[in-house]
């Protein structure tokens, strides 16, 4: 992966070539950095660009570079919607995960201790596909249109999708978001029910049953990085 030192500090970006595009574009994805540039740009003229932009980069350098996740450890309190749930660790011969958030638990039990973080997240995409489950049919009635199935992933690159033929699906990692910040996804998403585009008739959609989506949508955007190294990447952040 490319990368471009700006004030001693290594920042690497994913470049990807568009045959379509006239200009260096930079994007903040969950990933870090994506850079789309012209096919027939040069490596070295891709940097220049990405390097000028050094006051901007160098303000967000903190969602630019991966963070390797902390280990998740016995009494560890980790993000669930709008508080928390400690997490139990101890050994067993066999590997299973209790996950009750109503009372703030979330017990690991494994011989391996490098499959806790895998069991964690096992856990919260269980939890994940009642409660996206019970929110899809809440705010279909609002919205007037149900989705055809719902499924639960772990994308690169959207929080949640919705395909042509009715099927939505969210990131499990949303559930160490905000509550609003989650749900405004899923009225985001079964918004495409009926216009799947971003028209200004689908926002008219999507405000008519979330008027605060602008905050929602931003607190993605400030803080998807984040959200992505999670769980074990520190407290949640707040605002906006």
């Amino acid at each position: 992966m490319p990368e471009v030192m700006l004030d001693g500090r290594p920042i690497p970006y994913r470049l990807v070539r568009n045959p379509r595009s006239r200009h260096v574009r930079m994007t903040l994805t969950p990933e870090g950095l994506r850079v789309s540039a012209p096919s027939r740009l040069p490596d070295c003229e891709v940097h220049r660009a990405v390097a000028s932009k050094e006051r901007w980069l160098l303000r967000h350098a903190d969602k630019l570079v991966p963070a390797t996740p902390a280990p998740l450890v016995d009494g560890m309190a980790l993000p669930f919607l709008d508080g928390e749930v400690e997490l139990g660790v101890c050994s067993g011969p066999r590997a299973s995960a209790s996950f009750t958030p109503q009372e703030g638990r979330l017990r690991v039990r494994t011989p391996d201790p490098l499959r806790v973080r895998e069991l964690v997240e096992r856990a919260y995409r269980d939890a994940a596909r009642e409660w996206f489950r019970l929110q899809c049919e809440d705010h279909a009635r609002a919205i007037g249109a149900r989705p055809a199935s719902i499924g639960i992933r772990d994308p690169r690159t959207r929080w949640g999708s919705c395909s042509s033929s009715g099927a939505v699906s969210f990131s499990w990692r949303l559930l160490m978001a905000p509550s609003r910040v989650a749900e405004y996804v899923v009225v985001h998403e079964l918004a495409h029910l009926v216009h799947l585009d971003h028209s200004p008739e689908f926002w008219g959609v999507v405000a008519s049953v979330r008027p605060g989506h602008r905050h929602d949508s931003a607190w993605l955007a400030d803080h998807g990085a984040w959200l992505w190294r999670s769980p074990g990447a520190g407290p949640r952040p707040s605002g906006p």
